[in-house]
């Protein structure tokens, strides 16, 4: 999902990456993205919900930058292995905000907590009006700094509501708008124990995970934080051009 709390001169070249675990889906989103101003890109989650402020854990990519770029090594051959503000009396406690790596990130319960947020960073309420299906979703906001970067990736690990399905963060709501369809630079990964169903397209790796993905060993701990799984199959889906503006499910199998 591209959804914006303010302009964005450019982004392209999303990759997502999304895999289930128990009762929680793990998720990894990077972008390329250029911006005049301080900003957030918010994340709509469908969380189960009675966790509260628990429903989300954040996970910290900075000691793999690369990780997509060797998750599309695993379709190329051969493999090569890379080497808080106070709150207003009376009001509202204000979000936590934490320190992942290159971003701060805040979990949003509820529509209702984006005025528990910098109001910098919130998704305009025009947007949210226009995106009725999210009224009782969960929001991941990483705020990014201006200027053009294309950092380490973002990730998280949520309790879903559909713990039979993968759910990939898609749509896009640029510039206060959330048009009705909308230009797509998309790859996405999923990694199944079974595969995928076979209605979906999606390409199964040529290369296993563990050849190619910097894992950790002995002597270094998984920089991933068991973000990817070492041993399940690899599936990639690439979205380009315009297409309806919507988020992506999947069925692993």
């Amino acid at each position: 999902m591209c959804c914006f709390s303010g302009p964005i001169a450019h982004v392209s070249g999303t990759s997502i990456f999304a895999r289930l675990e128990g009762g929680r889906q793990l998720l990894a989103y990077q972008m390329r993205f250029t911006s005049l101003e301080d900003i957030a890109m918010i994340l709509p989650l469908p969380i189960s919900h009675g966790h509260g402020d628990l429903a989300v854990e954040f996970v910290n990519l900075t000691e793999t930058p690369q990780l997509f770029d060797e998750l599309g090594q695993c379709f190329r051959s051969p493999p090569s292995r890379s080497v808080a503000a106070d709150a207003v009396a009376g009001g509202p406690a204000p979000l936590v905000v934490r320190r992942i790596g290159a971003y701060d990130a805040s979990f949003v319960p509820a529509i209702a907590d984006f005025a528990r947020l910098d109001p910098r960073f919130r998704l305009p309420d025009a947007v949210l009006a226009r995106m009725p299906a999210y009224a009782d979703y969960g929001f991941a906001v990483f705020q990014l700094r201006k200027g053009e970067a294309e950092v380490h990736p973002m990730a998280l690990r949520f309790m879903t509501r559909r713990p039979d399905r993968l759910f990939f963060p898609t749509v896009h709501a640029h510039h206060g708008d959330a048009p009705a369809d909308a230009a797509f630079d998309h790859t996405l990964y999923l990694q199944a124990p079974a595969g995928v169903n076979a209605k979906h397209d999606w390409e199964p790796a040529t290369h296993a995970v563990s050849e190619v993905v910097s894992l950790g060993n002995i002597l270094r701990r998984d920089p991933t934080h068991g973000l990817v799984d070492r041993k399940w199959p690899l599936f990639r889906r690439q979205i380009n051009g315009v297409h309806p503006n919507s988020d992506t499910w999947a069925e692993p199998l």
